[in-house]
C-alpha cells in the first residue's frame, strides 16, 4: 500500500545542499577556518562543501528518473530519527540514542531481550566513552537534567 507518490529524488538533494550551506557559513563565521593550522570549523566547513556538491549532482540525477514510491515502513527510520532528537532534548542524548537503539532491535528486527538489551547497552556506552569522555563532545543533557541541576 502506498502512501503518496512525491520525487524524493529532487527533494531530499535540495534539503542537503541547503544544510551543507548552513555548515559552510555556521562554521566559517562562528568557528573560524584556519588558526595556526585547522579552526574549529575546518571540518565542518569542508563536509558542508562536499554536501552542497553532492546533493547539486544528486538533484541533477534525480530529476532524470521518475519518482519511487513508498510504503509506509519506509518512514519508519525518519520518524524514528525526529522521535530520537525529540526525546534527546527532554531526556538527554545517550538515554534517547539507548531507547532508540533499544526499539529498534527489539520492535524492527524482532531481537529478543537477551540479545538487545546487552547490544545497546554496549553501544551506548562505547559511544559515551568515545565521544562524551574522550573527545570531550558537548552533546544535550535534556531538559529533565537540566532542571534537576538547577
Amino acid at each position: 500500500m502506498k502512501i503518496f507518490k512525491t520525487n524524493t529524488r529532487i527533494i531530499i538533494p535540495s534539503i542537503t545542499f541547503f544544510l551543507g550551506l548552513i555548515w559552510v557559513i555556521y562554521g566559517l563565521n562562528n568557528y573560524g577556518w584556519w588558526e595556526e593550522g585547522p579552526g574549529s570549523g575546518f571540518f565542518p566547513s569542508i563536509i558542508g562543501i562536499l554536501l552542497s556538491g553532492i546533493s547539486i549532482i544528486a538533484f541533477l540525477e534525480g530529476r532524470k528518473l521518475s519518482p519511487p514510491e513508498y510504503i509506509k515502513a519506509s518512514y519508519l527510520p525518519f520518524i524514528a530519527a525526529i522521535a530520537t532528537v525529540g526525546f534527546a532534548l527532554i531526556i538527554g542524548f545517550f538515554p534517547s540514542l539507548f531507547l532508540f537503539l533499544q526499539g529498534w532491535l527489539k520492535l524492527i528486527e524482532k531481537y529478543s531481550w537477551k540479545k538487545s538489551l546487552p547490544v545497546s547497552t554496549i553501544t551506548t556506552a562505547l559511544l559515551y566513552g568515545v565521544f562524551a569522555m574522550w573527545l570531550m563532545v558537548p552533546f544535550p543533557a535534556g531538559l529533565i537534567l537540566n532542571m534537576i541541576r538547577g
